[in-house]
């Protein structure tokens, strides 16, 4: 039957408590932080969580199908979990009209808490407490406000719900009643308890550890002095939290670093990290304030000696040093567990540890930092938790803040690859210096042999003695240098083989695309062929096929250089090579194309890697070139080459074509080209790339020397001199 008015409205069947609950907040640590968070809320001071009696009660052996004997954890059945605040509590009115409103807009309307905090309220989509799902069948909430005279309780069974959900009747979430009472109470009590029982799941000693360790990140350092929030966790079950312990993180006191970060609304100003080469030092400078809006940040970083002391004070558990954390308006926000027992498992919000693949030696992991980024609801609100509180929504303004915060660790990669020369060099330094120190011991005692011949006896073995510790200082000279130089060769193939994945993965597309093309056109021979009237297709389709081939082959010839990319890792001379190259093996298809070549190359570049990518480089560039200048009536080639800041910085030039503005960075996509007509396969520049950044090296277009025609490709490698 249609209704009256002929409207309709929305109903909520019985099963929306377990949709909002246990099935939308999937973690158990998760649902705690939800139900903390509202007594932050309720302006609270301290929050005392309790456990009692949620270990595992009981272990039984039974013989499973195999014959083998399982162990049977049974269930608490009388554990209780208890979140006690001290805050304002609530009236019969806001337990009725905003406690028990699903998705309520009270804290949308009032955005700040009463005072004296006037926190910015944290949970804004009224689902919150439909936590306590997850962590118990049955809640009690206890409740007042400063100046009520008895203590309001609500009882509310989740088993009711749940029974009901099972029914074939249609019944609602909202035709179900709780029942409530009230107690005695004194005038100046107030706060709120929630009381769960008939817990879901068992405790162990390590999920409270982790809990412990997660709630300790749930206050900002930036708010926690001017907006205090204590919390304390007891359980009953272990030795460790039968006292109430207050919960606080003190790991930060052994990181080595700190960096902090800030921002000027009135100048439009965002500060960031920069590294300074010569001291050794991180600073700050400002820039434009971003997409996402100003942000905070304050960075503790871990070096191997802050690591160790930190290991030393925790028994080796770095489960505490795990990344950055989001803070919104003073409390932590999505996601909340990021923790796993098993680091296949972890979530990387960040992408922090994603990008490990391609630089493991270099860059910063989330085991070594631990950070905060501080932001408003006010000045980011692009930055949108996930329902599900496990992640965010993925908008634009997130990405650049992704984005932003890894290049704030890019910057401690610096530090970290600087305090890694350095000590190198000193280790370096200092073998050197004991070895100089025993020679001019020997000399000494040589010295005064020789003007008191008497002692010659006595001083004889401190003499052997000193030559016998030179020998072996100068054995560790060696042996350190055949380590470095051992590193250095497992470091290149290490960032070859990470250059080959990443070249795996985009070009297995592009080599399916090929092999479709060639099949359709195999196909069309198959089906068509011997046909005259279609002498002109099969002439075009041969030439393709041809090409196609043509390509995939020089495509397998790469993919073969890998191979043996172990076994040539040798010291040469770049320079040398390039020298060799351009004037010897390519002088007679340079004197026959008409292209007039010019090298400037002032210093000399000494590197240990396999000698076959710097020839690919050179060759795919110089391929490049010739096709680019094939329709130019007057051709330039120019190689400059010298060493800057620690890099040798190499410009290849040519006057030809040019690269139209806007594709400077696709020209280095695989199988993308710019010289069609004269046969580019689009494979040159992407060959160049990868070879580069297996080296370490950076490469990219700039402004052509050849001005206003032509390209002109800037490469940089880290050196070391020859």
């Amino acid at each position: 039957m249609e209704e009256l008015d002929n409207k309709l409205r929305w109903r909520f069947d019985v099963n929306t408590f377990r949709l909002l609950g246990r099935e939308l907040i999937t973690d158990r640590i998760t649902a705690v932080f939800e139900l903390v968070k509202n007594c932050y809320d309720a302006n609270s001071t301290e929050v005392d969580v309790m456990f009692f009696g949620v270990a595992p009660v009981d272990t039984k052996s039974k013989l499973n199908t195999n014959g083998n004997v399982s162990s049977i954890i049974t269930k608490p059945l009388d554990g209780k979990v208890i979140i006690k605040d001290n805050g304002i509590g609530m009236s019969f009115e806001d337990i009725r009209d905003k406690w028990m409103v699903v998705g309520t807009n009270s804290k949308r309307v009032q955005l700040f808490s009463d005072e004296p905090f006037k926190r910015r309220f944290v949970g804004e989509k009224g689902i919150g407490r439909f936590a306590v799902d997850k962590l118990g069948a049955q809640v009690k909430i206890i409740t007042k406000k400063a100046g009520d005279v008895s203590w309001l309780n609500v009882e509310i069974n989740w088993e009711e719900y749940e029974s009901k959900a099972s029914q074939e009747q249609l019944i609602l979430f909202t035709d179900i009643e709780n029942k409530y009472y009230y107690t005695d109470a004194s005038v100046d009590e107030q706060g709120t308890i929630l009381e769960i029982t008939k817990i879901n799941d068992y405790w162990t000693k390590l999920d409270i550890d982790r809990l412990f360790k997660e709630l300790a990140k749930v206050v900002s350092p930036f708010f926690a002095s001017v907006n205090p929030f204590n919390i304390y966790l007891t359980c009953s079950d272990f030795p460790d939290y039968v006292k109430k312990k207050h919960v606080k993180a003190d790991e930060t006191k052994y990181s080595s670093h700190k960096a902090t970060i800030d921002f000027d609304l009135n100048a439009g100003s965002q500060e960031q990290l920069v590294f300074d080469e010569k001291g050794g030092q991180i600073n700050t400078e400002k820039i434009p304030i971003k997409s996402f809006g100003p942000v905070k940040m304050l960075l503790y970083y871990f070096n191997n000696e802050a690591k160790k002391r930190y290991n030393r004070a925790y028994k080796n558990d770095d489960s505490r040093i795990d990344g950055i954390k989001i803070y919104r308006n003073g409390i932590i926000t999505t996601p909340f567990a990021e923790f796993e027992a098993h680091p296949d498992k972890k979530r990387d919000i960040l992408g922090i540890d994603k990008r490990l693949w391609r630089d493991i030696f270099n860059k910063v992991s989330s085991r070594e930092v631990i950070g905060i980024v501080e932001i408003t609801k006010e000045n980011n609100p692009q930055i949108i938790d996930a329902t599900n509180r496990q992640d965010f929504v993925d908008t634009l303004e997130f990405r650049d803040l992704k984005v932003f915060i890894i290049q704030q660790l890019d910057v401690l990669a610096k530090l970290k690859q600087y305090e890694r020369s350095k000590t190198k060099a000193q280790r370096q330094t200092a073998l050197e210096k004991a070895g100089a120190d025993i020679k001019s011991f020997k000399d000494v005692i040589e010295n005064i042999e020789s003007q008191n011949p008497v002692l010659k006896e006595y001083l004889e073995p401190l003499k052997e003695q000193a030559i016998q510790i030179g020998r072996t200082v100068s054995k560790g000279i060696q042996e350190q240098k055949k380590e470095r130089e051992e590193f250095t060769r497992k470091e290149n193939i290490y960032f070859s083989l990470m250059s080959l994945q990443d070249y795996a993965i985009r070009i297995s597309h592009a080599v399916r695309t090929s092999l479709g093309k060639i099949k359709r056109m195999a196909e069309y021979f198959k089906d068509h062929f011997p046909d005259e009237n279609l002498t002109d297709d099969f002439k075009e389709y041969s030439l393709l096929i041809y090409e196609e081939m043509n390509t995939l082959s020089r495509v397998i010839d790469f993919m073969l250089s890998y191979a043996a990319s172990n076994a040539d890792f040798v010291d040469f001379s770049v320079k040398e090579l390039i020298l060799n190259l351009l004037t010897v093996s390519y002088k007679q298809t340079f004197k026959d194309e008409g292209i007039t070549l010019t090298i400037d190359i002032k210093d000399n570049f000494i590197v240990n890697a396999n000698k076959k990518f710097f020839e690919d480089i050179i060759q795919n560039l110089v391929s490049n070139s010739i096709k680019a200048l094939q329709k130019m009536p007057n051709k330039h080639i120019k190689c400059t080459g010298y060493i800057e800041d620690k890099q040798f910085v190499f410009f290849f030039s040519d006057n030809g074509v040019g690269i139209k503005r806007g594709e400077e960075d696709k020209v280095f996509e695989i199988y993308y080209t710019t010289t069609a007509e004269e046969g580019g396969a689009g494979l040159g520049l992407f060959i160049v790339k990868t070879r580069i950044e297996a080296l370490k090296g950076t490469v990219e277009i700039v402004q052509p020397e050849f001005n206003p025609s032509g390209a002109t490709i800037k490469i940089t490698l880290p050196f070391r001199e020859g």
